[in-house]
């Protein structure tokens, strides 16, 4: 400060430099890096149809700028001595193997807290979800009693062979461990229009035919996709 004579005084303020004024800004929330949201897509898929789901919904969320997204693969339970006297069974199994190694359960429960968003996908076993599905979840308890996966983002998908064979209630199945977990989850608005034609409330599902072979449909896509974006923009606030 300084004064001229006994009443007038004047402060004199040191321009700061633009790194501080940066730092400042930082500091006080005003300013901050750009984020990266890690989302898993988590899947079991047997002939390949759950896999391209699982591609469409990270499509759709990757569509939503500051998004990460990570598919992981769940191990059939079948023995490739069985699927190896199958040569068309043979041969998707060996594409999904080089697009999507397996990771061992053990390994993606480790994995899961990472995540802000996890997305579960499965076919139907008799309404329900698969045994490989089932056996991640059994291997949860310690992320139960550590509360590790409380408040994450989680949405579910499935298929199945036919028009009622068990897609709404696969889907549920999956839902029941994220409340135990407290998960937060998300499905598919009817604001999305395609859901009058593919899917659930609940999550995306098709139907993949008695053979396992039917090709994807463009509804299904659409709702796929749009699952994807909806995850991401809610885990986007949420974190």
């Amino acid at each position: 400060m300084i004064c001229v004579g006994n009443r007038t005084c004047f402060l004199v303020v040191k321009p700061a430099s633009k790194l501080n004024n940066m730092l400042y800004l930082k500091n006080e929330g005003i300013l901050s890096e750009k984020r990266v949201i890690k989302i898993m897509i988590l899947f079991y898929s047997r002939f390949g149809n759950t896999a391209k789901m699982a591609e469409e919904i990270a499509y759709g969320a990757k569509e939503i700028s500051g998004i990460s997204v990570a598919m992981r693969r769940i191990a059939d339970d079948v023995p490739m001595e069985v699927v190896s006297q199958n040569p068309a069974w043979s041969k998707v199994v060996e594409d999904l193997n080089d697009r999507y190694p397996t990771t061992p359960i053990e390994n993606l429960v480790n994995e899961l807290p990472q995540y802000a968003a996890i997305i579960f996908g499965s076919p139907t076993r008799f309404g329900n979800m698969a045994a490989p599905m089932k056996a991640l979840w059994d291997g949860t308890s310690s992320l139960w009693v550590n509360g590790s996966l409380v408040g994450k983002v989680g949405a579910v998908f499935t298929s199945a062979a036919s028009v009622h064979g068990g897609q709404e209630s696969t889907a549920i199945s999956m839902m029941f461990p994220m409340l135990h977990h407290g998960m937060i989850i998300v499905g598919v608005p009817y604001s999305v229009p395609e859901l009058t034609e593919s899917g659930s409330p609940y999550g995306p599902s098709r139907i993949v035919g008695m053979l396992a072979n039917k090709e994807i449909e463009e509804a299904d896509i659409k709702v796929a996709r749009a699952l994807g974006r909806r995850v991401a923009e809610i885990a986007g606030k949420l974190v």
